[in-house]
């Protein structure tokens, strides 16, 4: 998949977009904090070409135990056409994968009705502000005590504006720093006991960039 080699999709190869992936750095992030925490049941919105489906996976096949759910009403649309969803049977992980073509706020909201709670919650869907908040908001109200909801792509200004929002406002929640600069990781301590009229101001705090990052800016400066 990193080398762009074609996947194989619900109808035949596929050519995938070489800017719709993770690195393989947050990859390795992702799968080892999966295989830590173990979680029976874990969840992630947007599945697209599954590149954090397969690490999640690869962590639940280490640890012998965990079901892990995949939220996208787009996954057979053109651009994907289903890449995403054929992983889970190419490593043989089928039993521990299930994808729902839901839009989240609709899922969660029916999960969070009937109880359902996840471990570890990956968020990457809509990246416009106000539906990934949303998207905390409902995905928080299935997150148990010790659980932890991850937002991706926070080099986006949508994103760092609901992790600022969430450090000040949501007390119920605890951020825990990462290696990776791209993420922003949040456990639940404590049910949400707000006030109705509750709000902090906020300020928009920019993520520091990783070493990479850094030397490559360096780098640049350097050569003019």
């Amino acid at each position: 998949m990193y080398a762009g080699e074609l996947q194989q999709g619900h109808e035949g190869p596929v050519e995938i977009d070489k800017q719709t992936r993770i690195s393989v750095e947050q990859g390795m992030w992702m799968h080892d904090t999966a295989r830590r925490l173990k979680p029976a049941r874990s969840l992630e919105v947007g599945l697209a070409y599954g590149f954090s489906t397969l690490y999640i996976l690869a962590a639940l096949h280490e640890t012998g135990s965990g079901q892990h759910l995949a939220l996208d009403p787009f996954q057979f649309a053109e651009k994907y056409r289903g890449v995403g969803s054929q992983h889970a049977r190419h490593v043989g992980m089928e039993t521990s994968f299930q994808l729902l073509q839901e839009y989240s706020t609709v899922a969660l909201a029916r999960f969070a009705a009937q109880k359902e709670t996840f471990e570890f919650i990956y968020i990457d869907g809509n990246h416009r502000f106000d539906d990934v908040l949303v998207d905390f908001t409902l995905a928080a109200e299935v997150c148990p005590m010790g659980g932890n909801i991850i937002l991706d792509d926070l080099w986006m200004p949508s994103i760092q504006t609901v992790a600022s929002f969430l450090r000040t406002n949501r007390t119920d929640f605890r951020e825990i720093p990462t290696p990776v600069a791209n993420i922003a990781q949040f456990e639940r301590i404590a049910p949400d006991r707000r006030p109705w009229d509750h709000y902090e101001q906020f300020t928009v705090a920019r993520p520091r960039p990783s070493i990479s990052a850094r030397i490559a800016g360096r780098i640049r400066r350097m050569l003019g």
